[in-house]
């Protein structure tokens, strides 16, 4: 899965935030825990992150976090910034530098769950005190096995242009009426199609036969960030979207898309923070982490992606997902770092399938 967020945007709300000049220091007593933290990622001085433009809002967004994280916790962390390429090329980076004893280009790596669990398998990550840090936010159910963090929610969907589509679609079956032939946009790798196929939603078997018929409506491929194509109409409909940020983004500028979290594939992941073992600065990484899953943190994450984590209630993600549970009787099942070791290995099967059917359907 590829998630990217439009650099004006993040831009945009990053510079509005520092602007505003509201001081939110800790309010909650700081448990001995993240004082030690804090003491020791002071002493560090420095974070070094890298990542995509998208991600985090890139360079605006790492001063966004840098301001905030030392508002809150009294330190002088200065956050190094270089601009990397997508998620799994990053961790392949880290990775790389890792089995050749070099440190890691970032201290912090966001990923999928589904890169989590590749590079899991060669011990990559380290662990870290959280719950003692912040024991109100960083439970069990947000940290798994003291190393991956989930940072925001992604649910599986699809959007549309409401200007050229007149039957609003509200289910992955919808798009394959015969009014959306020739009429969608789709991802060349089959993005969110593993979660399609897991068996909490249609089922590997089911999945594939649903893509060979799909494959007939699809009118040509694109990219997770091409909101533009979608909002000209180029492509009335994009299915799988990669997930909402980019689009409810697009929407909120003013271009005539609708993002639809599709009922019949009621799976949540999860985009995690965790720090390498090969990270220079470990301590304000791990700070970084705390800060981010913080109210406030959440507050800045959704400002700058529009995605949050649905597991705090106060949250956007948290709203939107009870919504649709009530509206469609559906529960969400957890995509987190063990379901994508363990539980899907036929939805993961099932997606390179789904790749070639696709690939296949536009050459004929």
């Amino acid at each position: 899965m590829r998630k990217t967020v439009g650099i004006t945007a993040t831009a945009f709300a990053a510079v509005m935030l520092l602007q505003a000049g509201v001081s939110h220091a800790q309010t909650a007593k700081m448990t001995p825990a993240l004082q030690a933290l804090a003491k020791a990622a002071d002493k560090e001085g420095t974070l070094l992150v890298k990542w995509s433009n998208g991600a985090f809002g890139g360079a605006q967004g790492a001063k966004l976090f840098e301001t905030h994280i030392n508002e809150a916790y009294g330190t002088h962390i200065q956050i190094k910034w270089t601009p990397g390429g997508d998620m799994p090329s990053v961790g392949n980076e880290i990775l790389i530098a890792y089995k050749n004893n070099q440190p890691a280009p970032s201290d912090v790596y966001i990923g999928f769950s589904r890169n989590m669990a590749v590079l899991n398998k060669q011990g990559l990550f380290q662990t870290g005190e959280y719950k003692a840090y912040a024991p109100d936010r960083m439970t069990d159910v947000v940290v798994e096995r003291d190393t991956f963090v989930k940072f925001y929610s992604s649910t599986v969907g699809f959007s549309y242009n409401k200007n050229v589509v007149k039957s609003a679609p509200e289910r992955f079956s919808d798009l394959l009426k015969p009014e959306f032939k020739n009429k969608i946009g789709t991802t060349p790798f089959a993005a969110n199609f593993d979660m399609i196929a897991a068996k909490e939603a249609f089922g590997a078997e089911k999945a594939i036969a649903y893509a060979r018929e799909f494959s007939k409506q699809v009118a040509g491929f694109m990219l997770c960030n091409e909101t533009d194509r979608v909002a000209t109409g180029e492509f009335p409909v994009f299915a799988t979207d990669c997930g909402p940020g980019l689009m409810l983004q697009a929407a909120q500028k003013g271009a005539p898309i609708v993002r639809v979290m599709a009922p019949d594939v009621p799976v949540v992941s999860y985009f995690y923070l965790t720090v390498p073992k090969n990270a220079t600065y470990p301590n304000a990484a791990k700070l970084f982490l705390t800060y981010a899953l913080s109210q406030r943190g959440q507050e800045d994450e959704y400002s700058i992606s529009l995605s949050d984590l649905h597991l705090f209630p106060e949250t956007h993600a948290a709203k939107e997902m009870k919504a649709a549970e009530e509206k469609y009787g559906v529960h969400f099942t957890s995509a987190d770092v063990a379901w994508q070791e363990g539980s899907n290995d036929d939805g993961n099967a099932a997606q390179q399938e789904i790749m070639k059917i696709l690939q296949e359907g536009r050459r004929r």
